[in-house]
Parts: structure tokens; C-alpha cells; sequence
């Protein structure tokens, strides 16, 4: 299921260009079920040695967009739109009733207001679909140095491994949401449409991050694939990364119910 939110402002909006963290923390904020959004933030679902938050959301989408490069912020020309994407209904129904009842909200110093809260849920029926990415794709590994301390080595989608590591972290997701493995149908992802332009390097509080927009196509289970459109494609999601839409449901700058 998707949410797209909806906001408007009186005149430009500026953000930090590392918004990731304030538009997360505006998310939780809008769970008004205590105990739920505390499980989200602090827990999530375990699996292993893993947990995972099931959701996602992409960066934020304006009528234009410019870097004031000397305030170091992103100035959005309204109104902007934010899509947030989980398999858990009851969890999005939160969320959705949550920027309903506000109104208003901030990010940053930012203030906006909810103008509408438009869900849709979006079915996969075929073995292959191409999506586009909404916030950056991210897939790594931990690498050990000589010296013994580690590194993180992030992949590019042109490297085997990116697709081998999407896939596996894809069936996990799948075994939680459902209970029981992913079939096993030789899940695939390839670039459609990915330049160099693509890599993102970001910021989440401290961590830096590289990852990818750009479209691509997924070849699978169409319940598998229906899991990637839920809950993101791979790590970080929670943080803002690795949302993605039916590239077809892109029209006019809006998302529309697919059909």
C-alpha cells in the first residue's frame, strides 16, 4: 500500500539537503498508537539477527527544486508531495490518519500544510515490472581492512552482487510479512534506465550513504514482487531509502491507482 501526502506552503519551503532524519522522525510522530510507534522506532521485526521497520518513503517531490548552496539547504516550490510505502496496512492507516488530524506539520523550520492524503494499492501481475525509484537504492557490504578495523562498501547496480544482495534481503522481507519462504523463481534486477547522474551520496545524522534512483527491472514471484513495492527495495528503508513505484504510475507528476 501507498500513501501519497499531500502539502502546500504560502511560499517556498527550504530543508537541509540531508532531510532524511526530519522527515522520519515526522513519520513516527503521526503514529498516535503509543505502543506501536515505540515497537517501529526502537524494535521492529526481527528475523534473525536483522530487524526490519516494513516501511519506506521517498524524498520529498516539489514543483521545482534549487540547491542554496551557500545556506546549504533545498528549496522546494509548492506544493510537494511525499509517497510512504509499507505492507502493513494498519501501520499506513497510522500514519495517514495521523497527518489528517495535524493538518499542519514541520520539517525542520519548515512549516506545511496537509492538503490531501491520497491511498492506493497498487498490484503486480506479471513476472517482470520496471519501477522507478523514489529515494535511492541502497545495497552494501561490511569489508574487513588489513588493519583489522571494517569499512562499508557499497555496490553499484551494475555489479552482481548488488542483485544477489537485493534479492536475499527481498526473501526476508517476504518470510516476515508472510510466514513462509519466498518462492524460488530466480528473483532478478537489472537497470532500465540508471546513469551516472543516478549515485546519491547522502547523509542519515552521521552515517554517509551512497545509493541509486534511476529505473529498473524486477523479475520474480509476483508476490515477491509485490514485497518490493511494500516495504522497499533494499537496505535502510526506515531511513528513506529504497522506495519505489510501477514506473507506468508515474503520470502528470502523480501517482494513480494501477491498473
Amino acid at each position: 500500500m501507498q500513501l501519497t501526502l499531500h502539502f502546500d506552503a504560502p511560499a517556498p519551503v527550504a530543508v537541509p539537503v540531508h532531510y532524511g532524519s526530519l522527515v522520519q522522525g515526522l513519520i513516527y510522530r503521526q503514529i498516535q498508537n503509543d505502543a506501536l510507534r515505540s515497537y517501529l522506532h526502537e524494535h521492529g521485526f526481527p528475523l534473525e539477527k536483522r530487524r526490519f521497520k516494513l516501511f519506506t518513503f521517498s524524498r520529498l517531490m516539489g514543483e521545482a527544486v534549487r540547491y542554496d548552496r551557500a545556506g546549504g539547504y533545498l528549496v522546494f516550490v509548492p506544493p510537494l508531495r511525499l509517497v510512504v510505502c509499507s505492507p502493513i496496512n494498519f501501520v499506513l492507516q497510522e500514519i495517514g490518519s495521523g497527518f489528517l488530524r495535524q493538518g499542519r506539520v514541520r520539517i525542520g523550520d519548515a512549516r506545511l500544510e496537509v492538503k490531501e492524503v491520497e491511498a492506493v494499492k497498487p498490484r503486480v501481475r506479471d513476472h517482470v515490472i520496471r519501477v522507478r525509484m523514489l529515494s535511492p537504492v541502497v545495497m552494501y557490504s561490511t569489508m574487513p581492512r588489513q588493519d583489522g578495523r571494517s569499512y562499508t562498501y557499497y555496490y553499484s547496480p551494475f555489479e552482481p552482487r548488488f542483485a544477489e544482495l537485493i534479492g536475499a534481503n527481498l526473501a526476508k522481507k517476504y518470510l516476515l510479512i508472510h510466514g513462509h519462504p519466498a518462492p524460488e523463481d530466480g528473483f532478478a534486477i537489472y537497470p532500465a534506465a540508471v546513469t551516472d547522474r543516478d549515485l546519491k551520496i547522502t547523509r542519515y545524522k552521521e552515517t554517509i550513504i551512497k545509493g541509486w534512483m534511476g529505473e529498473y527491472f524486477l523479475r520474480g514471484d509476483t508476490e515477491l514482487l509485490q514485497v518490493a513495492l511494500g516495504a522497499g527495495l533494499g537496505a535502510k528503508n526506515s531511513q528513506g531509502y529504497g522506495c519505489c513505484v510501477l514506473s507506468e504510475e508515474l503520470r502528470c507528476g502523480r501517482l494513480t491507482k494501477g491498473k
